[in-house]
């Protein structure tokens, strides 16, 4: 199995000549590469973590130029359907319910979204950046009221001998039940000033063999951020020594 990541939460995975796309999105930060949206659309089925604007707000415009059919929760899929997407292109996916296609077999569990600590809210308030990129305020004040989040979908893959528990925001369901044996597990590192001791948690409770970081990229300014991920690299050396860490750039295909 492969895996290429595109910026923010926009991954894609290949294995056998069949790829699976999740969470597209068009990053609005001009300095940062952008994905081909033909190169997207030709990736075929996609899946949607949650409903927040940077993991669905592009979903449209990939389906109308070739690509889908969409899997997501109830709420993404009645955003969708309001954003014009035809609903025989929209699958509501059941935790726990896997669905195949190709190669792969993907299956849902219950997730939750990261919670945004105090501090962080207000460096990204009372910061020069919301000056600096105050082009992007208006898209990102529509996108907050336009894209509800909805239910949190974490996604166990599995092809090609591997498997990969998949989160789209940095949280798990305390209730629910997550795969054992994970080779990868995936962790979007953005939304706490603390993300360290936030982040360390979840890896004690998953204990995969190897962690791949994404979405810790500047991609929508001023709301996010380019996030320093050296302390956590240092910080999981030191507590999991035998897991490993995959540091990916963007538009490169890394073999898991």
């Amino acid at each position: 199995m492969e895996v290429k990541w595109y910026g923010t939460a926009t991954l894609v995975f290949s294995a056998e000549g069949k790829t699976i796309l999740f969470d597209p999105f068009f990053p609005m930060n001009r300095e940062l590469p952008r994905p081909d949206l033909s190169e997207l659309a030709g990736c075929g089925d996609i899946f949607i973590t949650h409903g927040h604007f940077d993991h669905l707000i592009d979903v449209p415009q990939v389906v109308a130029a070739g690509g889908g059919p969409v899997f997501c929760s109830e709420v993404a899929a009645e955003t969708l359907l309001r954003e014009g997407v035809d609903i025989r292109d929209i699958t509501v996916l059941q935790p726990g319910k896997p669905v195949e296609r190709g190669p792969f077999k993907v299956t849902a569990f219950k997730g939750e979204h990261i919670r945004f600590d105090l501090k962080l809210i207000l460096q990204t308030l009372f910061n020069r950046r919301v000056i600096s990129y105050r082009r992007n305020l208006g898209a990102l004040l529509k996108g907050a009221v336009r894209y509800p989040k909805g239910e949190v979908l974490v996604f166990l893959i599995e092809a090609a001998g591997k498997r990969v528990l998949h989160l789209g925001s940095l949280s798990l369901d305390e209730d629910e039940r997550y795969p054992e044996e994970v080779d990868i597990l995936t962790i979007p590192y953005q939304g706490r000033s603390d993300l360290v001791s936030y982040a360390l948690p979840f890896i004690r409770r998953i204990q995969p063999k190897t962690i791949y970081l994404h979405h810790f990229d500047d991609s929508f300014p001023p709301v996010s951020s380019p996030v320093e991920v050296q302390p956590f690299v240092d910080a999981v050396t030191e507590n999991f020594p035998g897991i490993g860490i995959v540091l990916p750039e963007p538009l490169r295909t890394i073999a898991l």
